[in-house]
């Protein structure tokens, strides 16, 4: 979509962080938004800045783990501000520790979040975007979405995110006839309250814990060396924004934030190609 003034987006996750500078980046485009955000307050709180702008805004609680919530979220964005063009599934939790000491809950709870309220984000705005023959959508990966263990000690969030971005992968193919695109947003370290996602908790994954209870975000297993890739440079929401609007001008599938974070990549897809090179050699050897 090149053109984006005049137009509407959706953020989930949009109060805080990555989706509330996102918000404010395509009101500067000249966009109205729909803010949907588990925490009322600070929804509205963005809702507020992005008027400031003298762009319409409206905040709407969305539970995105339930689907009738992301369809409400849909219907209000069309009801009150027209129609909606830009969707950004960006809400997100991380929530975990060492694999064998994972709680069932742990895991269902993260899955819910990342994966499962794409999916719903998905289900609720993408037929609207093909029948209208115009959008994008914006789904909140990670590098975490590009290599296994980026994120160490926190696998339901890995394995959240190596979905969405296959999610986002198969749309960006499958939507191009329709005039609908997508791209991934897979950044490294951000300086968000993602690690402080506990304090919204359901009560069936062991319900909030106060922030001054939480332990450190990123706790290692005993042994584990941690990771250069989380080593990256901390980089602030509003470079991932600029990104993001940049990406959706685009159409680019992938929307990487962190250089640095190339060379875990690189390595990863280079032992893929050695296993091929593994099995050409075996099959020629018979």
């Amino acid at each position: 979509m090149q053109e984006l003034n005049g137009k509407v987006a959706v953020i989930t996750g949009g109060g805080s962080g990555i989706g509330r500078c996102m918000a404010l980046a395509f009101a500067d485009e000249g966009m109205d938004i729909a803010i949907g955000d588990i925490e009322q307050g600070a929804g509205e709180a963005v809702a507020e800045e992005v008027r400031a702008k003298g762009q319409r805004a409206i905040a709407v609680v969305c539970d995105v783990t339930d689907l009738d919530s992301v369809r409400g979220l849909a219907e209000a964005a069309k009801a009150e501000l027209g129609a909606y063009h830009v969707v950004c599934n960006n809400a997100g939790v991380i929530s975990g520790g060492p694999t064998a000491e994972m709680s069932p809950a742990e895991w269902d709870w993260v899955l819910d979040v990342d994966l499962q309220g794409v999916v719903n984000g998905v289900i609720a705005f993408l037929p609207g975007l093909v029948e209208q023959g115009e959008g994008h959508i914006v789904n909140t990966a990670s590098i975490a979405g590009l290599v296994p263990m980026a994120a160490p000690g926190v696998i339901n969030y890995t394995t959240a995110k190596y979905g969405v971005v296959a999610i986002t992968e198969t749309l960006h193919d499958e939507l191009a006839p329709a005039g609908v695109g997508a791209s991934a947003l897979c950044p490294g370290v951000v300086n968000t309250r993602i690690s402080q996602s506990a304090r919204n908790r359901p009560e069936s994954a062991g319900g909030p814990v106060a922030e001054e209870d939480m332990g450190p975000p990123l706790e290692l297993p005993p042994g584990m060396e941690m990771p250069r890739i989380i080593g990256a440079n901390v980089r602030e929401p509003e470079e991932m924004a600029a990104r993001v609007v940049e990406g959706v001008k685009n159409n680019d599938l992938y929307i990487v934030t962190h250089p640095e974070t190339r060379e875990a990549v690189e390595e990863r897809f280079a032992a893929i190609m050695a296993a091929f090179d593994k099995l050409e050699a075996t099959l020629a050897s018979e």
